[in-house]
């Protein structure tokens, strides 16, 4: 392969070298992974008012001490509209006459939580966790003010893409090898021939590791690129979700000082990033751990987030008893509550009731 003689040949010059031809890649929407964004909407909100409720002793809050939390947790409404849109999870509540309206989780959101729990405190699950932080660690070269890399660990330090090839009997794993990405361009999405060609080439560039630090590589060299995209790529690989929103990856970029070049990475190469718009945000997807919009790898604790969900889902038909909205008879009480006010709630609205609309069978909702 020609680039590979020329590493040979010239290794100090190709470093320099900046290819990439001055064309055009347009953005092409991909209906499947805007779905797998889409699917978690508002999901990072309602757990983290879970969280924020559960911290409580008596696991319930006021409903007029959330209300500031707008801004804090980003919600795209009033806490008060949250929870009538999901009373699938949160279960509002008085106390009593002399104490203002207040917010629990249901039965079934409780039992969601408790699961989740046990994943969080198995022995599987906590070393899982411990890994994918030490790696963070070795791929970022840094320490944040709770975490601290006390030794480097070796047997760590191999990329997705080395462990890949590792696996294969024909490839013998060492240092410089030409790994190539995965490349899933959309349907009906063609590289121009001279874009093609850059890309074909650029993917038989020696593959450096990005636990390695290449920041002496010119930093508009081809070479220096792939080694931006070998990063990129491993970062998306350690979530869980295999994404994250916009705003992390470049902030995280920029931070490494890796200035804007996160974002060139994901602008030239569509076939192995993806950017969704869904949601409020811009989401990175890293494209090969899907297939359409479901996830190659499994992972606990993505299962337990499609139950929950599968449980804000069902706020729908929660919402609607003979017709008729719960919570349209409270829908002063919890306009007021917002505000910190006492309101007597209707005799004919019972927590008891509801209780017994919201636990079901207690069976586990499937993926």
């Amino acid at each position: 392969m020609l680039s590979m003689e020329l590493w040979r040949r010239f290794p100090h010059r190709l470093l320099l070298i900046r290819s990439f031809v001055d064309a055009r890649i347009k953005w092409v929407r991909d209906p499947y992974l805007d779905i797998a964004v889409e699917r978690e909407k508002n999901l990072k909100e309602i757990l983290s008012l879970k969280n924020q409720i559960l911290s409580s002793p008596s696991k319930s809050l006021p409903l007029s001490s959330l209300s500031p939390l707008k801004s804090h947790f980003n919600l795209p409404t009033s806490t008060s509209k949250l929870f009538q849109n999901y009373p699938s999870i949160f279960f509002p509540f008085q106390p009593s006459p002399s104490l203002p309206l207040h917010v629990k989780l249901t039965p079934q959101a409780m039992t969601l939580h408790k699961e989740e729990l046990a994943i969080h405190n198995s022995p599987p699950h906590r070393n899982d966790v411990v890994n994918r932080l030490a790696k963070l660690l070795m791929l970022t070269k840094a320490e944040t003010l709770f975490l601290e890399l006390i030794s480097w660990r070796n047997e760590l330090a191999i990329s997705e893409m080395e462990k890949r090839a590792s696996f294969s009997d024909s490839v013998k794993l060492k240092k410089g090898l030409p790994l190539r990405f995965s490349m899933k361009l959309p349907n009906g999405f063609d590289l121009e021939k001279k874009v093609k060609n850059w890309v074909d080439t650029w993917q038989d560039l020696p593959y450096i590791s990005p636990y390695e630090n290449s920041f002496h590589l010119g930093p508009n060299s081809d070479q220096a690129e792939k080694w931006t995209v070998a990063v990129l790529h491993e970062l998306l690989w350690l979530l869980v979700s295999k994404k994250t929103e916009g705003k992390n990856v470049f902030c995280l970029g920029e931070y490494l000082g890796f200035e804007n070049r996160f974002k060139k990475a994901v602008m030239h190469f569509p076939g192995i990033f993806y950017v969704s718009n869904k949601i409020r945000t811009q989401t990175v997807v890293l494209k090969e751990a899907y297939r359409k919009d479901f996830l190659m790898e499994k992972h606990p604790l993505m299962g337990m987030r499609f139950r929950y969900i599968h449980l804000m889902n069902k706020s729908e038909k929660f919402r609607k008893r003979d017709g008729v909205p719960v919570f349209r008879r409270k829908r002063k009480v919890m306009s007021n509550a917002d505000k910190g006010e006492v309101i007597k709630e209707d005799k004919n609205v019972e927590e008891n009731k509801d209780l017994n609309l919201l636990s079901g069978s207690g069976s586990k909702d499937g993926f």
